[in-house]
């Protein structure tokens, strides 16, 4: 199973794209997990970004939806602590790959805190794919079986 992490960001289309496509390539099954951080109370007074549980379920829905004819995909919403969630989650799922984004370039400086944290932490091999990363056509790595 590859699993992909998707937190809403405008990046998430690039991601999902790039874990479809490896989980495509690799004959495994797609899981789609969003991880609703639990924000303190005072969140959205401070302006501080917020993703609620029932936004989650409509992305990952309209993500999946979106999938149905070129991967075996399901989706799965989690709440907490998101480094904790993906990489339980990709424990319990006995994951092949982990996949999930950055809001910055490669360029821009290290990868995020949760990115980091899912890298040093979970129990298969995670893929990190930076904002604005250009996602390769699937066509040039298939091979004729």
């Amino acid at each position: 199973m590859v699993v992909c992490a998707i937190d809403g960001s405008a990046g998430d289309e690039n991601v999902v794209e790039i874990a479809a496509q490896l989980a495509v390539l690799s004959k495994a099954k797609l899981a789609l997990l969003a991880v609703a951080p639990v924000p303190p109370a005072s969140a959205r007074e401070w302006g501080l970004p917020t993703w609620t549980p029932a936004e989650a379920m409509r992305v990952l829905e309209r993500t999946t939806v979106g999938l149905l004819g070129r991967v075996d995909v399901d989706y799965y919403l989690e709440a907490g602590n998101p480094v904790r969630r993906l990489v339980e989650f990709a424990a319990r799922k006995r994951a092949l790959l982990l996949v999930l984004g950055t809001r910055g370039s490669a360029s821009s400086g290290p990868a995020s805190i949760v990115a980091n944290g899912v890298s040093r932490n979970a129990p298969c091999p995670v893929v990190v794919v930076p904002g604005g990363t250009a996602v390769p056509e699937l066509h040039r790595f298939q091979t004729n079986d």
